[in-house]
């Protein structure tokens, strides 16, 4: 393992002071260790102090933090309250945390995929970058995406995930599943890469009512999640970050529409009701052959299936960043004692378990080519190669927009409304006149 985090180093011909878990407390100018005192003991090192509290999101990502937050404890002295939140509690709270200066939380965690636009814009967030230091914020995958242009990183993420495709191998393995593909599509059974295979493999495979092609939960969250796949899939997002304007009609935002208007047909009775958990319980149960989901049900749903669950890259050029984005509000009651419990999380230390028990993507590229880290999980080399094409939602209001888009989604399925005149119906009726950066 790469013990890059150790309690001293020299750096540059300056003797820096750290935490066993990296955080830089005091540098001097002298590359000169430090004196003996009167006792003949060389002065204690100095850092952080105090307690902290942690706002996040019930999951089991946050159960991973909160278990490990021990650890952080014993090696520093810092104590650590995490509290884990539903999701309307956790948004209510980060706005007043960020946006509104409470000072409660002096750490505060927000979501990658939806927040990170109104984090660099908006939020009241200190730079990280000072308390990670110069070797680490290198060693950030994808830290460009949450630096401001003033050059402050103000997000740093707990783990990557993001959506996959994941597939029963019992099916695509079969030699006369196999044959009777190649014969009806003219190319090998295999997981997908565009959404147009996607919808081929799952009309394949619908056989209803032993087995449907797949599964598309109905419900609002869940299907604008669904919208944003086929979306970022494509290249494109729901506002241009140069001009600031809304991009709901594109050609790509219709044929997102098309996609599932196509994939929900293929989906059980009932899917108006779901949100891919259920789909989750369809998949481990044989019903369905295909679906997309994110990265945690790899583990979730395969522990079910005996050998039988399969995963593959997501389809289309980009996918949904998933994240919770540490940050450290600029009213936080103790930062430093912050910063160094945002520096313990990007360690391996930390980031070795985690990525064991959730079987997440860790956030640092040494970590990512890493023998220890792939030794836990075996998929690494697969996922890692996804890293690089996560994006996130190029607007700052993600609730308003995704409550509409489900709108929009609803009349399309429902039938009333074609693909394009949803589209249309949202660009210039349930949205005129709005900024995608407000």
């Amino acid at each position: 393992m790469n013990k890059r985090l150790s309690t001293r180093r020299v750096l540059a011909g300056v003797t820096c002071t750290a935490l066993a878990v990296g955080l830089v407390a005091a540098c001097s100018d002298s590359t000169d260790e430090a004196e003996p005192d009167a006792t003949g003991s060389a002065p204690a090192e100095s850092g952080p102090t105090g307690d902290i509290r942690v706002l996040a999101v019930e999951g089991p990502e946050t159960d991973s933090l909160a278990a490990h937050a021990a650890e952080f404890t014993d090696a520093t002295g810092i104590g650590v309250t995490v509290d884990k939140v539903a999701r309307d509690v956790w948004g209510q709270r980060k706005v007043a945390e960020l946006a509104q200066d409470a000072g409660t939380y002096d750490v505060v965690f927000a979501g990658g995929g939806d927040d990170a636009q109104w984090l660099l814009r908006h939020a009241h967030a200190r730079d990280l970058s000072q308390y990670l230091g110069d070797d680490v914020v290198g060693d950030l995958v994808n830290a460009d995406l949450f630096t401001r242009d003033d050059g402050a990183l103000v997000g740093v993420p707990q783990y990557y995930n993001f959506p996959v495709v994941l597939y029963r191998t019992d099916l695509f393995e079969n030699p006369e599943e196999q044959a009777a593909f190649e014969a009806e599509y003219g190319r090998e059974l295999a997981p997908p890469t565009t959404f147009d295979e996607l919808v081929d493999v799952a009309t394949f495979f619908n056989r209803p009512p032993e087995m449907y092609g797949t599964c598309l939960g109905g419900v609002d969250w869940s299907v604008f999640l669904d919208d944003t796949y086929f979306t970022y899939g494509q290249g494109a997002n729901f506002g241009d970050l140069e001009t600031g304007e809304l991009t709901l009609d594109t050609p790509e935002q219709v044929a997102s529409m098309e996609y599932i208007d196509a994939l929900t047909s293929l989906s059980a009775p009932g899917w108006e009701a779901l949100s891919f958990f259920d789909c989750d319980n369809q998949m481990a149960a044989g019903q369905i052959a295909i679906y997309q989901n994110w990265l945690y049900a790899w583990r979730t749903v395969g522990d079910q299936m005996d050998g039988n669950l399969g995963i593959a890259p997501p389809p289309g050029e980009q996918t949904h960043l998933g994240a919770m984005l540490a940050t450290i509000p600029e009213s936080a009651p103790n930062p430093d004692a912050a910063g160094a419990f945002v520096a313990w999380m990007t360690s391996d230390e930390f980031q070795l378990p985690q990525t064991e028990e959730t079987g997440n993507l860790p956030v640092l590229a040494s970590q990512q080519d890493s023998a220890d880290f792939a030794a836990v999980l075996p998929e690494l080399d697969m996922l890692k190669s996804v890293a690089n094409r996560l994006t996130y939602l190029h607007t700052t209001w993600s609730g308003e927009l995704s409550s509409g888009v489900s709108e929009a989604l609803a009349k399309v399925l429902s039938g009333e409304m074609t693909a394009e005149q949803a589209a249309a119906w949202l660009q210039d009726e349930k949205f005129a006149g709005r900024e995608a950066i407000e």
